[in-house]
């Protein structure tokens, strides 16, 4: 004799659903912000005279101070803690110093 078993697909599907992590309702916003923020920072580091990258070495004050005019813009838009804005525009100037060493590279 077969055993026979049935799937509920409905209750199936929705333990998959359950299953899925939940964003946070802040979290993509954030997210985003940060990504914009620093797309501006981006900008505005190309803009700027001084070059992060000098000799094949970083320059850290010139990236400290791009990090800081970035964060200052940030704070006076959104009012975040001045950490949050000081840490999304140091990834941002980081992430573009990075980028342009690279290109001297090559």
């Amino acid at each position: 004799m077969s055993a026979s078993r049935q799937i509920s697909w409905t209750a199936a599907l929705r333990e998959f659903r359950a299953d899925r992590a939940v964003i946070a309702p802040g979290a993509a916003r954030a997210r985003a912000a940060a990504e914009g923020f620093a797309k501006i920072a981006a900008n505005r580091a190309r803009r700027s005279s001084s070059t992060f990258v000098v000799a094949g070495r970083y320059d850290r004050r010139a990236i400290m101070s791009a990090a800081v005019a970035a964060a200052q813009g940030r704070r006076a838009v959104t009012g975040e803690a001045w950490t949050d804005c000081l840490s999304a525009a140091l990834k941002g100037t980081w992430a573009v110093a990075k980028a342009a060493r690279l290109a001297a590279a090559h």
